[in-house]
């Protein structure tokens, strides 16, 4: 699982001092990549949704601008696809329903900046399904 985020340390010329700690660099790396993914799924990034993005990172998960930035750069060079960094937020979300529920929350507020558009809805499900699991198995139950 771990081996999806080590792009993060690779994209960069050295090794981030902005986190106190490895797991935080990891699991925000990981947010900042989904929140990444979602802004470029339609291939244009607005100087709005770039604004959103850094906000989001800025105000709810509490960083600084250069931690903000650094993310950022770090999500822009990724070569990671959105799945890797979807297992490594639940690895760390999982056991926190409230912290997941404000990550999906943020997601959607991040796709309507431009305007919905149909892989950024796309991704956003994919999230909520590996994010809160039961959410597919019960829509699977629905159907049978």
């Amino acid at each position: 699982m771990f081996d999806s985020i080590k792009h993060w340390f690779d994209s960069l010329e050295q090794q981030s001092h902005l986190f106190e700690h490895n797991d935080d660099e990891v699991l925000h790396s990981a947010l900042a990549s989904v929140l990444y993914h979602v802004l470029s799924a339609d291939k244009h990034l607005g100087v709005r949704e770039k604004h959103e993005f850094q906000r989001i990172l800025k105000q709810e998960f509490e960083l600084d601008d250069d931690q903000v930035e650094h993310l950022y750069l770090a999500a822009r060079g990724s070569t990671a696809d959105v799945h890797s960094d979807l297992h490594t937020v639940n690895f760390y979300l999982k056991h926190n329903p409230a912290v997941r529920m404000t990550f999906m929350r943020k997601l959607l507020q991040l796709i309507d900046v431009e305007g919905v558009h149909p892989l950024e809805l796309e991704i956003f499900y994919e999230a909520l399904h590996e994010v809160f699991p039961e959410v597919k198995i019960m829509g699977e139950d629905e159907q049978l």
